[in-house]
């Protein structure tokens, strides 16, 4: 048989023998209760700073307050700390010192060698030649690096023999 047809008849069997439907409600949805993560979480009052940290941070609004005006080397002169010291300060504050005017713009115009200078020395050279020292003698005598020597001896065209044996002159 047709089971619509049964129910059908079931159902009126029921309401015959004094039933009643009563028709109930569905499923409804009902979300989650929010996560303690998800809810809005109170801002945690912030700890009173100790005496030591006080301290810094004052230290730190005072440089702060220098590094607009001066650089590193002044800094250091004013308050007497190190400039590792400064450094460390700038980072942890935030904050950077002038940059110096002078830095990297010296090497322009600096002389290495002063020609007149240099004529004296080549002359100085001559004569200890002649007195019979040795290079390394003649060097320790003057009072210059080995490298100035060989460059006066090259410039002036000093014929200054070396020992036997030894190494090569370096880079003039």
């Amino acid at each position: 048989m047709n089971q619509s047809i049964d129910l059908e008849a079931a159902q009126a069997a029921f309401l015959a023998s004094g039933g009643s439907i009563i028709v109930l409600e569905g499923f409804q949805y009902v979300p989650h209760r929010p996560h303690r993560d998800i809810e809005q979480v109170r801002a945690i009052q912030p700890k009173p700073l100790g005496l030591k940290a006080q301290k810094r941070q004052e230290q730190l609004a005072e440089l702060r307050k220098l590094a607009k005006t001066m650089t590193y080397a002044e800094a250091m002169r004013h308050t007497g700390l190190a400039q590792t010291t400064l450094y460390r300060a700038a980072m942890e504050g935030c904050f950077c010192f002038r940059p110096d005017p002078n830095r990297g713009r010296g090497e322009k115009n600096r002389v290495y060698a002063d020609p007149e200078a240099d004529k004296v020395l080549a002359a100085q050279v001559v004569e200890l030649r002649d007195a019979g020292l040795n290079r390394t003698q003649a060097k320790i005598k003057l009072g210059i690096s080995d490298r100035k020597f060989c460059r006066i001896i090259d410039l002036f065209g000093v014929d200054y023999p070396k020992a036997e044996g030894k190494r090569c002159d370096g880079p003039i």
